[in-house]
């Protein structure tokens, strides 16, 4: 039964299927993109303390890596302006964007 239900689920609502994470953004152009060095630099700037990983997910950057304050976190950016959208911290949402 949970199969048939994913099974319909992903036909019903077939973007879903391209993002793993926990946040989805708007559809942005490739080129747009910061590259990974861009957003990396624009943390670190931020006094982000390590930046660990960063993967494309669901149209946005996913991030792994310290905050200022220290937290190991998740985080969702904006491919293109590098928003902070989310943060996640072992399971619980720590900030997310109104």
């Amino acid at each position: 039964m949970k199969r048939l239900l994913t099974v319909v689920l992903l036909a019903a609502f077939p973007q879903a299927a391209d993002a793993t994470g926990l946040y989805t953004c708007e559809s942005v152009a490739q080129e747009k993109w910061l590259t990974e060095e861009q957003l990396t630099k624009q943390l670190t700037d931020a006094g982000w303390r390590e930046v660990r990983r960063m993967k494309p997910d669901g149209g946005c950057w996913e991030v792994y890596g310290t905050t200022p304050d220290g937290l190991r976190v998740e985080g969702y950016f904006h491919p293109a302006t590098g928003e902070q959208l989310m943060l996640n911290q072992r399971g619980k949402i720590i900030f997310q964007k109104q």
